[in-house]
């Protein structure tokens, strides 16, 4: 039996999308991270356009067509070729590794930042905006302003969009959430998922319209939303309508941190309080109560604390504030 062809059509949706935006570049456009194919085209998409191709690797035109781009060896981090009107970069590496595989190329050996168990959603986005926020730097320096830049966060979570979004918002990028286009495709026959971002240089985007943007479905169900959530719907509806912390502690395991339970109160609706979990071993847990069954709650609240302590002398508690909890962002 012949074995199944692999399925690459990453570079096809790529082009798609550039395609569909044709009307955001310049005259002067430079690539980097992408396939040399992608730049091929772009220079038969735009005959007038002056293309530079950057690439750390040996590269040849198989087609010697006097509209190809110019490949030249070098990494964007060091290329020294002044402004340009558009800019295509994606990384050859995730912009969002496991912990345990280091920092993507873009980023030079900034650590990828370490998520504690019950960190709310707009704190890991705090976290990683700190750490996409030099190679977004290096992208932004070779632009223009007015121009556009082109670039993809390789994963599905939302919360690396947005700190990839802050990051390049502090580089005055501004990002219209109207034209970040999530992408499906196949990458050496396994799926892949990108988040397709088209920003301009010297327009700041406002922190808050892009929060706005990214929780907005959160927000649509804030009043037909289910009792209890479970997992990132969890997190995330208690972040879009966290008002602030009622009580809450986290929980340790001799000296590591296992987790946290706390009650919210919510930004939008009065009678309304929220009862989060997040604990080692479980799936973020969000249940909605009435402000009428706040003691309820709190006795509940502490009554597993000590039915934890009961099961391994090990555990002890810590009692929160908004200066140690993660309710208070830094964005």
């Amino acid at each position: 039996m012949s074995e199944r062809p692999i399925i690459n059509n990453v570079n096809e949706k790529i082009t798609a999308w550039l395609d569909k935006n044709r009307d955001a570049f310049g005259r002067k456009i430079l690539c980097a991270g992408i396939d040399l194919r992608i730049a091929v085209h772009l220079s038969h998409l735009f005959p007038e356009s002056s293309i530079v191709y950057l690439t750390d690797q040996e590269a040849d035109l198989m087609d010697k067509d006097l509209r190809g781009p110019l490949v030249i060896r070098d990494r964007i981090e060091s290329y020294q070729g002044g402004l340009f009107d558009t800019v295509v970069c994606f990384p050859e590496e995730p912009l969002c590794p496991a912990a345990e595989t280091g920092s993507s190329w873009i980023h030079g050996d900034k650590p990828y930042p370490a998520i504690e168990r019950g960190t709310l959603y707009l704190k890991r986005v705090s976290l990683l905006m700190d750490y996409y926020e030099n190679g977004a730097a290096i992208l932004c320096r070779h632009l223009r302003k007015g121009g556009t830049l082109f670039n993809l966060v390789r994963s599905g979570h939302d919360e690396h969009l947005l700190g990839y979004c802050f990051a390049l918002a502090s580089e005055e990028m501004k990002i219209d959430p109207s034209f970040i286009r999530q992408i499906h495709c196949r990458e050496d026959g396994k799926s892949l998922t990108l988040q397709a971002i088209r920003a301009e240089a010297g327009a700041r985007s406002e922190i808050s319209s892009l929060i706005a943007g990214n929780l907005n479905f959160s927000l649509d169900r804030m009043n037909t939303a289910e009792v209890e959530l479970q997992g990132r719907d969890a997190e995330i509806l208690l972040q879009a309508d966290l008002s602030g912390l009622i009580r809450g502690y986290h929980i340790y395991q001799g000296g590591d941190l296992m987790g946290k339970l706390a009650l919210y109160s919510s930004a939008n609706r009065q009678n309304v309080i929220y009862y989060f979990t997040d604990v080692q071993g479980d799936v973020p847990y969000l249940r909605r109560f009435h402000t009428e069954d706040r003691q309820k709650v709190l006795r509940h609240m502490v009554g597993e604390l000590h039915r934890q302590k009961a099961a391994d002398s090990n555990i002890s508690w810590h009692e929160l504030t908004l200066n140690d909890d993660w309710s208070e962002t830094e964005l």
